[in-house]
């Protein structure tokens, strides 16, 4: 593991951490390699592609020409809400039938939004966050979603994923532990 990927890991894992990192931190500022920015590229364009379809109601339709053209036949999933899906094939197809699956969700769609991505040879992590709605009694909030994935010849092939719990904050209020506006 480079000193990169070690700085880029430690700051990912405190909210506080990531909250601050600004365009003059090492791991903001750093320098990829052609490599790693068509790394970043590669997920950077596969979210866009699942957003887009997420937006226009189309993610049954678009989902598996999407998982096919960004996800590697040899992807290996290793988040728990997904390698353990039932049924037979592999875990790409498996995710294909998750998407496919997936109810219609009514009116406009909050899409998530990219707080970070940094790369590191064939691995890229993905902060993002995604505004949800109350349930079970819940307060709404803003859930922090870390995705990790390994990329080869421009196909996502393994991924690594994390979540912390909505957080009810007031609107437009920045993220725990980032200085106040």
């Amino acid at each position: 593991m480079t000193n990169r990927f070690r700085r880029a890991a430690l700051a990912l894992a405190g909210f506080a951490s990531v909250a601050t990192l600004g365009a003059g931190s090492p791991a903001m500022a750093a320098k990829y390699t052609p490599v790693e920015e068509a790394n970043k590229k590669a997920v950077l364009d596969f979210y866009a592609a699942l957003n887009d379809a997420d937006a226009t109601h189309t993610t049954k339709a678009r989902a598996r020409a999407i998982i096919e053209q960004y996800i590697g036949a040899d992807y290996v999933q290793h988040s728990a809400n997904f390698a353990g899906l039932p049924g037979s094939g592999t875990p790409r197809d498996k995710l294909i039938r998750v998407f496919e699956s997936m109810p219609d969700r009514p009116g406009a769609v909050v899409m998530p939004k990219t707080l970070a991505v940094m790369a590191d040879g064939d691995r890229v992590i993905l902060l993002t966050t995604r505004e949800m709605p109350g349930m079970g009694g819940q307060a709404p909030g803003t859930m922090y979603i870390f995705n990790m994935f390994r990329v080869k010849n421009g196909k996502l092939v393994e991924h690594w994923d994390g979540s912390a719990a909505p957080m009810a904050t007031a609107p437009g209020s920045p993220p725990p532990g980032a200085p106040a506006p």
